[in-house]
């Protein structure tokens, strides 16, 4: 029985597939199988994940489903004591799962672990999730519910803390699954990191989360929706952060608009809250830029931070 499942959910990945699966087998750490779900693909997605040796365990839907329902399919083809998730166009760094699983060593009230990344695209590494700021662990719940900050790439999942859950996946989710596990695993348990990079996330339009963006605003809300049910008394614990991840989904409803260069929704959005410096900031951008600008001048007020970071250093 291996002890990392490694799920790997493709639809039509293969331009960046075998870099995504080589970066497994790298891994210093070698207990690991790879559970490769195939939703429907129709390029070489299959002949690359299948040229691999038997650690590769490969399965294949007759249709294509929801990545939610598509990550549980997975998952119950999944032996291993830990689950980690990776995509199939990021990658991770050799020493990636004998790190964060010291991690569960160290503290069994861990349900899991996960580390900082790099951002990078085809002109090379871009930033860093946690340069300039440290995540939070432990008893993270209300944090994670105000402003996610854990990367699907870097995730980890220890499998008793999952089976204690009354489902894994949400079936109904393709864009936000992957956090709801996570807050539902860390109302229960303790969450811990490592600050070092272990992982590369790239950005490129063709990823699933640029193709669905849409998606991600209607999806947080029936997410919270699903949590108040579903937790007794997170309205009441944890109030001051629901109200925080709700001005969350707005801000991301007024992106959403400015990047469909529907500028007067986008207005409309962030009017309400510009006594917030985030809003106002971004109220004021998208009356000047349009979103591609904003996009690039993000872009190059990172390189400069880095370049001044690296320089004190």
């Amino acid at each position: 029985m291996p002890t990392v499942s490694v799920v790997m959910n493709c639809l039509n990945g293969e331009k960046y597939l075998r870099e995504a699966i080589d970066s497994v087998y790298t891994q210093t750490y070698k207990d690991w199988e790879i559970i490769f779900w195939d939703n429907a693909s129709t390029d070489k997605s299959a002949e690359i994940a299948q040229s691999h040796d038997h650690r590769v365990r490969y399965f294949k839907s007759e249709e294509t489903y929801l990545l939610g329902k598509a990550r549980n399919l997975a998952f119950k083809q999944a032996k291993g004591e830990y689950i980690a998730l990776l995509d199939v166009d990021d990658v991770w760094l050799p020493n990636k799962l004998e790190e964060q699983l010291k991690l569960f060593d160290k503290n069994s009230n861990l349900g899991m672990t996960f580390s900082n990344s790099i951002f990078f695209d085809e002109t090379g590494d871009k930033y860093e999730m946690f340069r300039f700021v440290q995540p939070y662990k432990g008893n993270v719940f209300g944090n994670l519910l105000a402003n996610n900050f854990i990367s699907t790439e870097t995730m980890i999942y220890k499998r008793a803390a999952l089976e204690r859950l009354d489902y894994i996946f949400d079936d109904e989710f393709t864009t936000v699954m992957d956090f709801d596990l996570s807050l539902r695993v860390a109302y229960y348990y303790e969450i811990d990191y490592v600050s070092e990079p272990l992982s590369k996330w790239r950005m490129h339009k063709e990823s699933e989360s640029h193709k669905r963006r849409s998606l991600i605003p209607p999806e947080n809300f029936k997410m919270l929706e699903k949590l108040m049910e579903n937790i007794p008394d997170i309205q009441e614990s944890f109030s001051k952060e629901i109200k925080d991840f709700r001005k969350s989904i707005i801000y991301k409803y007024a992106l959403l608009e400015w990047f469909n260069d529907n500028r007067g929704a986008a207005k409309n959005y962030l009017r309400p809250y510009l006594n917030d410096a985030r809003f106002f900031i971004t109220f004021v951008f998208a009356t000047i830029f349009s979103y591609s600008q904003f996009e690039g001048l993000k872009s190059t007020a990172k390189k400069i931070l880095s370049t001044i970071c690296l320089k004190k250093a």
